[in-house]
């Protein structure tokens, strides 16, 4: 059986675990751990050629290629290095195999639709580790809630959802810019009806604290103190309670019609006065959509490339005034 040989090479090196195996006692015994704590890998597996070849040959990773370029320049390093087309080609066959594990439907069926990130893959392996009673605290992107094909994950994810602290990287905690987002996501055993703490535009990890040691007074404060500086002030109406009734108003304000409510997309939902705000607006009985007639919804700008072509451009209000018709408003 010569790929039997070929199998436990791959597997003494790649040093896969199975986890029901591996820990056998804490699955028969107590039906999964108590605690899954993790911050996953935030890695999308994608084939990066010019970083293969560029290891060799830096010219790769400096310069964009075209295709033809590419492939040109790639024949002439196979033949100037001898051992790059092995190398190259371990590497191919390396990304291709971990692509289409991730993409297995039969491996991550919650993940169907959506761009593969390891941290995604971490979820439902932190799900099944913790079993029916376990608790699981991740610290990942806000993909999951963003992410328009992730429907069938966030119906899960809501299910098991104990509190979402959302967190805006202006302090620079994790090195990553300081516009992305990322969350601390603690999950329980499924519940029959969603219930959870939503806390959103957090700075430092102390706030969270501070919200819920606040007795209610006073004014909720903004992004940023008068001051100028980001707002770290706790205040307990940050604190969101988020049930099927708001995730029904989500659904409607934020997602295609019809989408059901434990699958609506989350917003960054800054303090619980406005959740009122949100249903009025989620009432009303006419949408754009409602005037197909006189508006047609298009990809639209692209806002990148609409600013390269000088279609588009910032500026404050202070400097030219507000638009004065509605030819001249780009609604974002």
């Amino acid at each position: 059986f010569p790929r039997i040989a070929t199998v436990e090479a791959i597997a003494s090196t790649r040093r896969f675990i199975h986890w029901e195996l591996t820990f056998a006692d804490v699955f028969s015994l107590r039906g999964g751990f108590d605690l899954v704590l993790g911050n996953p890998p935030w890695l999308k597996v994608e084939w990066n050629e010019a970083g293969i070849l560029g290891e060799t040959k830096p010219l790769f990773a400096i310069r964009k290629f075209s295709a033809t370029e590419l492939n040109r320049e790639r024949a002439k390093a196979f033949d100037e290095f001898p051992r790059l087309q092995g190398e190259w080609t371990a590497e191919l066959e390396e990304a291709g195999a971990i692509q289409n594990f991730l993409n297995g439907v039969q491996n991550y069926p919650l993940l169907q639709g959506m761009k593969a990130n390891l941290y995604k893959c971490f979820m439902p392996l932190g799900w099944m580790l913790a079993g029916q009673q376990g608790v699981t605290g991740y610290l990942h992107p806000e993909g999951p809630y963003e992410d328009p094909e992730g429907g069938a994950l966030r119906e899960v994810v809501y299910a098991r959802l104990r509190a979402h602290f959302q967190f805006q990287n202006e302090f620079k905690l994790f090195e990553i810019g300081n516009r992305n987002k990322f969350g601390i996501n603690i999950f329980g055993a499924p519940q029959a009806q969603p219930g959870f703490d939503l806390v959103s535009n957090l700075y430092s990890p102390l706030t969270i604290d501070a919200c819920y040691l606040h007795d209610g007074s006073g004014m909720t404060g903004g992004l940023k103190t008068d001051e100028g500086e980001w707002n770290t002030v706790g205040h307990s109406d940050r604190i969101v309670q988020v049930s099927d009734d708001q995730l029904k108003v989500f659904a409607q304000l934020y997602d295609e019609t019809g989408t059901p409510p434990r699958q609506a997309r989350l917003p960054a939902l800054h303090a619980k006065s406005l959740s009122s705000v949100l249903a009025k607006v989620a009432s009303y009985h006419k949408r754009m959509v409602d005037l197909s007639d006189q508006y047609f919804p298009s990809y639209m700008f692209d806002e990148n490339m609409s600013q390269q072509k000088g279609i588009l451009g910032r500026r404050k209000p202070i400097d030219d005034g507000f638009a004065q018709f509605p030819s001249s408003w780009v609604l974002s």
